[in-house]
C-alpha cells in the first residue's frame, strides 16, 4: 500500500504545500506568496491551502505531515522558536497542525530538513559526512556527520548564515554586523548590486536576486561582479567549515542555487585559496538537484525520519 506524506515548506517570501509518496514522487505541489507574514497569518494561510490541496486528492490521504521552518526550531516539541528574518517565534506549529488534521506532525529547521532530503532522496544517499547549505531569502546550513544530523549542544548547529564575512558589514537582525546572510542571501545580492552600481537609495522591488542573475547572464558587468562576490563570500565560509568538519561533499540548495553557474568559478577560486587541500583532497561542491522543491523534499524527509526513527531525533512526533 502506498504511503503519502503532506509536506509544508515555509519560507520568508512564500510557502509551498505538496502531497507526495514515501519514495519522493510528487502528486501535486502548490506555490503561494504570503499576503502578510505574521504568526496568525502563517497558520491561517498554510492550513487553508493544505485543505484545498487535500480536497483534490481524497483517495490519497496522508499518514503524516512534515513541516520545514526558516530559523530556529525545536523538533522535539514541534515549536518554531525564532526567525531573525521575519521576527516570528514561539509558535507551536506542530501541535496546531496535528490538532487540525489528526495525524502525526514532524517539524525541523529548513536546512536540517533539506540535508535529510539529500540523504534520503538526493545526492548524499551514499555519504556519511556532508554539509548542506541553503541560500534563499536567508541562509541556513546543516551538518551530517557519521551518518547522523548534528544538532550541537543547544540544538541549533548549522547556522552558517551568521558567520561573519565582512567586518562591520550590513547589520543583521541576529545582532551582529557582516553576517553571510546579509551579504549573500537574496536581499544581500540586491544590496551588493546596488552598492556596486552606486545606488544606495530606494529601488524597484522587482529587482531581486533572480532579476540580477538574468542581468548577469546577459553580460551586465555589475551583475557579474555581484555574483563574483557571492562566490567569494560563500567560498570563504565553506572552506573554513570544511577545514573543521572534513565533509565528503557540500550541497548548496535554495533559490539562489539555481544561479550556481554564475558564482561557481569564484566559489572554487576562493575554496582553492582557503581550503586545507591535503586534509580535504576530494571535496566536491554542487548545487542541489531539487531546485525550488528542496524544502518540499525536506519536509517529506523530516516526516519519514521522525516516523521511522532514522536519526538521532527519533520519537519527535507530538502524538
Amino acid at each position: 500500500m502506498t504511503e503519502y506524506i503532506l509536506a509544508v515548506d515555509i519560507g520568508g517570501s512564500k510557502y509551498m504545500i505538496a502531497l507526495l509518496d514515501s519514495h519522493g514522487s510528487l502528486v501535486e505541489v502548490s506555490y503561494h506568496k504570503w499576503r502578510t507574514l505574521s504568526k496568525a497569518n502563517v497558520i491561517d494561510e498554510t492550513i487553508t491551502s493544505t485543505r484545498e490541496l487535500l480536497g483534490k486528492h481524497l483517495d490519497k490521504s496522508p499518514s503524516m505531515i512534515g513541516i520545514t521552518i526558516p530559523g530556529l526550531a525545536d523538533p522535539r516539541r514541534g515549536i518554531w522558536l525564532k526567525s531573525s528574518f521575519s521576527g516570528i517565534g514561539n509558535l507551536s506549529i506542530g501541535s496546531i497542525f496535528q490538532e487540525e488534521f489528526g495525524i502525526p506532525v514532524y517539524i525541523d529547521n529548513d536546512a536540517q530538513a533539506c540535508a535529510l532530503a539529500e540523504k534520503i532522496f538526493g545526492a548524499c544517499k551514499d555519504k556519511e559526512n556532508f554539509l548542506y547549505m541553503t541560500i534563499s531569502n536567508g541562509i541556513g546550513g546543516a551538518v551530517f556527520t557519521n551518518n547522523m544530523l548534528y544538532y550541537g549542544g543547544y540544538g541549533h548547529a548549522g547556522e552558517i548564515g551568521h558567520c561573519i564575512v565582512v567586518e562591520d558589514g550590513y547589520p543583521c537582525k541576529c545582532g551582529n554586523n557582516g553576517c553571510l546572510e546579509m551579504h549573500a542571501a537574496g536581499p544581500g545580492i540586491v544590496r551588493t548590486y546596488l552598492s556596486l552600481a552606486g545606488n544606495s537609495g530606494p529601488y524597484d522591488k522587482s529587482l531581486d536576486a533572480k532579476a540580477i542573475a538574468e542581468l548577469a547572464k546577459k553580460g551586465d558587468a555589475t551583475a557579474l561582479k555581484t555574483f563574483q562576490l557571492e562566490g567569494y563570500y560563500i567560498g570563504k565560509v565553506v572552506a573554513t567549515i570544511s577545514n573543521v568538519l572534513n565533509p565528503e561533499i557540500v550541497v548548496i540548495g535554495g533559490g539562489v542555487s539555481l544561479s550556481f553557474s554564475l558564482f561557481e568559478e569564484s566559489l572554487n577560486k576562493t575554496m582553492d585559496k582557503y581550503l586545507f587541500k591535503s586534509a580535504n583532497p576530494n571535496l566536491k561542491i554542487q548545487a542541489s538537484q531539487f531546485g525550488y522543491n528542496g524544502g518540499i523534499y525536506g519536509a517529506a524527509a523530516v516526516a519519514l525520519s521522525g516516523k521511522n526513527q532514522l536519526y538521532n531525533w527519533a520519537n519527535l512526533s507530538l502524538g
